[in-house]
């Protein structure tokens, strides 16, 4: 929590150095997936649909480029199915975006840059067969085991629709192990592909 208050003063104070910044909230929904490594077992989990929720800043630059940062809200995790149990997880964090946007032409643009994520939640849920064929649902917390913060690459694209609205898409690849206290050699790579709406907040 102290890396949170401490990434969002940082984020604050290099906004209010930037006078033309401009606003946009940003929603959509995304798909999102994961893959594990263990010793020489490889999973991928199935993608499952999961909201994003945020606001995102364009800093001052030229006609045809600008740095673009926010707080975000987004959601990963994914899906196992096997021998009929189903595992699920959701993993919530409040996201920054440093990204380099580029302007091609009046309605499209493009953006690329890194993101640090921080897991303020993680919930698993798990459906398991008993001997008579009932369904058995667990759930349980494991934020405690999300590294804090999972660094990760995004790149997207937008096309402008009137002078409020914007449609984007973007996928997210995790470039760090998501998981700590792997003991085991575990490694949790995230991803995500989002599509949804800006809004802009300007005049």
């Amino acid at each position: 929590m102290k890396k949170i208050k401490l990434l969002v003063f940082a984020l604050l104070c290099f906004v209010a150095s930037n006078a033309q910044t401009s606003y946009s909230l940003k929603g959509g929904f995304g798909f999102a997936g994961a893959s594990a490594k263990a010793g020489m077992l490889t999973f991928n989990a199935q993608s499952v649909i999961k909201p994003q929720l945020g606001i995102t800043m364009d800093l001052s630059g030229s006609e045809t480029f600008n740095w673009q940062t926010g707080l975000l809200l987004n959601v990963y995790g994914g899906k196992y199915a096997s021998d009929g149990s189903v595992s699920k997880g959701s993993i919530y964090t409040l996201s920054v975006p440093f990204l380099a946007k580029f302007v091609f032409n009046e309605k499209l643009h493009g953006y690329a840059g890194p993101q640090l994520s921080f897991s303020v939640a993680a919930q698993g849920e798990g459906t398991d067969e008993d001997y008579d064929g009932n369904k058995i649902t667990t759930k349980e917390s494991f934020n405690s085991n999300i590294k804090k913060p999972i660094l990760f690459g995004v790149i997207g694209g937008g096309y402008e629709l009137n002078d409020k609205m914007k449609a984007f898409a973007e996928y997210h690849l995790g470039l760090t192990n998501a998981v700590t206290n792997n003991t085991d050699g575990e490694v949790v790579k995230l991803n995500l592909f989002n599509i949804g709406i800006q809004y802009s907040l300007s005049k």
